[in-house]
């Protein structure tokens, strides 16, 4: 492996260790994960069924484009990561990391048909990356080129009634997505609880 790629590994166990020091974590879902350098048809994973507190650079696990494990000896993964890993890294050339999210205040903004509203600064700093797609149970192909099409377009997808996808060339333009977001929507939620005449940004 080289140094390139021992560096991914170690910024990506570093983006799982920030997420659940920011209890941006729902115990074993949820997901990341970065494209290899070294063989960018593939990328990293975590086993399935770990913390993120728990998650160290040499746990995680390389995959191909098809989202098999590059060595068969590898542990269980998630399904729905190895899913993501596909559909982002293939889409997108020009992405490494991304994060997926439940945050219960995007399920809760991202369950409204008016979605993210502008009253709030990382609103406004964020609702143009913005994207939405239905969510569906089952992520069969049908959904996955659905992901895919809109997923070319936004570099943050919410998925109604479900979480969240957050994309970035590094993993720190990852996280700050993914922590802006869920600032941005529990602003929101707060707003909305107060019963009171909203003052948008225009």
């Amino acid at each position: 492996m080289s140094q390139l790629d021992k560096d991914i590994k170690c910024e990506l166990s570093a983006l799982y260790r920030i997420l659940h020091i920011y209890g941006m974590t729902d115990l074993a879902n949820q997901c990341a994960g970065a494209r290899s350098i070294e063989d960018t048809d593939c990328s990293y994973v975590h086993p399935y069924g770990m913390f993120y507190e728990e998650i160290t650079a040499s746990s995680l696990v390389k995959i191909d484009k098809k989202g098999k494990a590059v060595n068969s000896e590898d542990p269980w993964l998630n399904d729905g990561c190895i899913n993501l890993a596909q559909w982002i890294f293939n889409s997108r050339k020009d992405v490494n990391f991304y994060v997926h999210g439940h945050a219960n205040d995007v399920m809760a903004v991202g369950g409204t048909k008016e979605g993210l509203l502008y009253i709030s600064q990382a609103a406004v700093y964020l609702n143009h990356l913005i994207g939405y797609i239905d969510y569906e149970f089952v992520e069969d192909e049908n959904f996955g080129e659905k992901f895919m099409n809109l997923i070319k377009q936004h570099d943050i997808l919410i998925t109604r009634n479900h979480g969240y996808y957050t994309l970035g060339k590094t993993a720190a333009e990852a996280f700050f997505r993914a922590y802006y977001l869920e600032q941005a929507c529990s602003v929101q939620v707060k707003n909305l609880s107060m019963g009171l005449t909203l003052n948008k940004i225009d």
